[in-house]
């Protein structure tokens, strides 16, 4: 894929940027928008760009729409939405059973970023099945690299029925630090959502926290799920945020509540309305560097529209929507 911006471009940002920016593996992961920008910015520092031919600066924290209720539409469509919404972009599902299936994703990917980008959306997180290094994980990764996005999410790790947790957690370490190998290799940055379930590695935050040490967060971070740390932390989920808080690279929201009649029922609900709020998300962020906020609509009437009704997803995910941005600030 030919450079998206002139060359002279480079030569300008080459006194503010080594040359791991074009990499995309330093903190944050500089995307190729954000690239351009701060191109921009040095040339105009060098006289060499006038002021009109600068590029708007990003909103700070960008949001994002985790796009699975509505995968079955198209990106026309979903970018025209989000784009509406004030969002800055998208988590794609690049997946089994995705938007665009991974044996599919260099003949698609192309078009679905021209798509987004043109409706002003610029920050593209892959949902992926990846959780291992090989082969075939290095050939999808380059493949979004090659369309320019460098960060992706990964699958999970799972503890077996009966085995040792403790020894479990050391094998996913390992695991985890060859994938965090393989993404420093190509400019990547891969993201592990915590999810909540006694299978699920990490759901507690202390294991997490052990799954990753001494990881670097550029290659292999967290991505905190504000409602699964809150449903399996409970009353001590500060503690758990603050024993991860190093590793947080991006924050997913949504919202539930406890009900039943033994009140040991979870049930999804749109945000601000169960024990997700706007406090819990103000202390995960107090004090961080921007980062991606991933909003996951979960309260509807299914986790993936069928494309008939896909439609119908949209209200629901402009409340959400609303809050976030209010949360935001």
């Amino acid at each position: 894929m030919p450079f998206p911006f002139p060359l002279a471009s480079l030569h300008c940002a080459s006194f503010f940027f080594d040359d791991s920016v074009l990499r995309g593996s330093f903190k944050g992961v500089i995307n190729r928008r954000r690239f351009i920008q701060q191109a921009g910015v040095a040339c105009a520092a060098g006289s060499l760009l006038k002021a009109e031919d600068s590029v708007p600066a990003e909103p700070e924290w960008p949001i994002v729409l985790f796009e699975k209720p509505v995968q079955n539409l198209s990106y026309e469509e979903i970018a025209d939405e989000v784009a509406k919404m004030g969002a800055q972009g998208l988590e794609a599902t690049i997946r089994s059973k995705g938007h665009i299936l991974p044996e599919n994703a260099a003949r698609e990917l192309p078009a679905m970023v021209k798509t987004l980008e043109a409706a002003g959306l610029t920050t593209i997180i892959a949902a992926s099945s990846i959780i291992r290094a090989d082969d075939k994980t290095s050939d999808y990764l380059k493949t979004l690299r090659d369309n320019g996005i460098t960060q992706y999410r990964t699958n999970y790790y799972r503890y077996s029925k009966n085995g040792n947790p403790m020894a479990e957690v050391k094998r996913f370490h390992e695991q985890a630090k060859a994938l965090a190998d393989l993404n420093a290799e190509l400019g990547m940055q891969a993201l592990y959502q915590i999810h909540s379930g006694g299978r699920f590695a990490g759901s507690l935050l202390w294991d997490a926290a052990l799954i990753f040490e001494n990881i670097n967060p550029d290659h292999f971070a967290v991505a905190y799920d504000l409602r699964h740390s809150k449903t399996d932390c409970g009353l001590s989920w500060e503690v758990s945020a603050q024993v991860i808080r190093d590793h947080i690279r991006s924050i997913y929201v949504k919202d539930a509540r406890w009900g039943g009649d033994r009140s040991d029922k979870l049930k999804s609900c749109p945000l601000d309305t169960g024990f997700v709020s706007q406090e819990m998300f103000d202390f995960v962020r107090e004090g961080r560097d921007s980062m991606p906020l991933s909003l996951h609509m979960e309260w509807g009437d299914h986790s993936l529209y069928p494309k008939e009704s896909a439609r119908e997803a949209w209200p629901l995910i402009r409340k959400d929507m609303e809050v976030l941005k209010k949360w935001r600030g």
